[in-house]
């Protein structure tokens, strides 16, 4: 239970004479028994009809505890107020409007909302599925809180895509090497080239579980991890790139800390694969560097390429966020660096480099 909701417990409706004329007495009784154990929300309105038989609002009819505690409604509500005097945010509003349709057209009607401000009494605030039916002269309303679940499903999503993206690399490298068997077929392949294309696509295989498995659990898998050594194995998944732009990798000592080992090599390989994509005219220069500053590491992977405008040094960092169009990308890849710093309780931003390009910066616990 939610801490505001422990500020209020609502108490019990009395008997809607209402819902007892339309189901008779046990009826009633069953209906209220069904849905008062029920976590959704739950309530009956009845229709409110001026002289023209319009309806102009509705009346409460029954909420079972959970709605009454969502809307902190006391049990006075009943008999006091009507809908739109209880919560004035109804009013003109598309769920009020839907309430008249289903009313007096018998159609149910289903919609997800997401509340981004407060609604009735600042207690309404997320996704919800908004159902409701028609009730004699009135309808049945149900709400479920599916804020959680969507955000789950939108980090899976995410994920969905973070695979595409960060295979991109190993998966161009594995392409390279079969052009090569292709173009040599009356020859043996070298066996360093199979070795390097068997341990490619077996890393390959390792991101993807490890992506999978992550998205699924939520939590990270946290080890002592070689930054040193997951930054050889990031050069040479993206060897093809740097060999074609002619790079220079520069790579200081890196320190060992505790982390998930799969989830920081994507973070090293999309900020140098973000140096090889965004390069410059000059010969592309990457160093990678960390230093020791109180209680945590400032790991830095500092180019030599086109830069980035201060005006754009945040949002870059968000999901599908592309600075430059004419460059081939999905605009994924600096928000799944910020999501797994942050996971492992750090945080990352961007600089300008002396002498041009760009300097991105994240911290580790020591």
């Amino acid at each position: 239970m939610d801490e505001r909701d422990r500020e209020f417990e609502p108490e019990p409706w009395g008997e809607d004479p209402k819902l007892v004329a339309l189901l008779g007495a046990q009826g009633a009784a069953g209906f209220r028994a069904l849905f008062d154990g029920f976590p959704e929300e739950v309530g009956v309105l009845w229709a409110v009809r001026d002289a023209g038989g319009r309806i102009s609002d509705f009346s409460f009819g029954y909420g079972n505890p959970a709605m009454l505690r969502r809307f902190r409604l006391p049990a006075a509500t009943r008999d006091r107020y009507t809908l739109l005097e209880a919560l004035a945010e109804m009013r003109g509003s598309r769920a009020f409007d839907a309430y008249v349709r289903v009313c007096d057209s018998g159609q149910p009607w289903v919609r997800e909302v997401t509340y981004d401000t407060p609604f009735g009494d600042g207690y309404m605030l997320g996704t919800f599925v908004h159902r409701a039916a028609k009730l004699g002269d009135g309808l049945v309303v149900f709400l479920d809180d599916v804020t959680e679940q969507r955000r789950m499903e939108s980090e899976l999503r995410g994920y969905a895509d973070v695979v595409a993206h960060d295979l991109s690399e190993p998966l161009t490298g594995i392409a390279l090497l079969v052009t090569v068997l292709e173009q040599r077929p009356e020859e043996p392949p070298p066996t360093d080239v199979l070795e390097q294309l068997r341990a490619t696509t077996e890393r390959a295989r390792e991101l993807i579980d490890g992506v999978l498995v992550y998205a699924r659990s939520g939590e990270l898998h946290s080890e002592r991890v070689r930054l040193g050594s997951l930054m050889t194995d990031v050069a040479e998944d993206l060897r093809p790139g740097l060999e074609e732009a002619g790079a220079t990798l520069d790579v200081g000592e890196l320190p060992e800390v505790d982390g998930d080992a799969r989830q920081l090599r994507r973070v090293l390989q999309n900020l140098v694969g973000n140096a090889i994509k965004f390069r410059g005219e000059a010969p592309l220069r990457v160093e990678i560097s960390a230093v020791r500053r109180g209680q945590e590491w400032i790991v830095t992977v500092r180019d030599n390429g086109a830069g980035i405008a201060p005006a754009h040094a945040s949002r870059i960092f968000g999901m599908f966020s592309r600075v430059d169009t004419e460059v081939e990308g999905a605009g994924i890849g600096l928000a799944v660096c910020r999501r797994v710093v942050e996971a492992h309780a750090g945080r990352i931003w961007v600089e300008a480099a002396a002498g041009g390009g760009s300097a991105f910066r994240f911290t580790l616990p020591r």
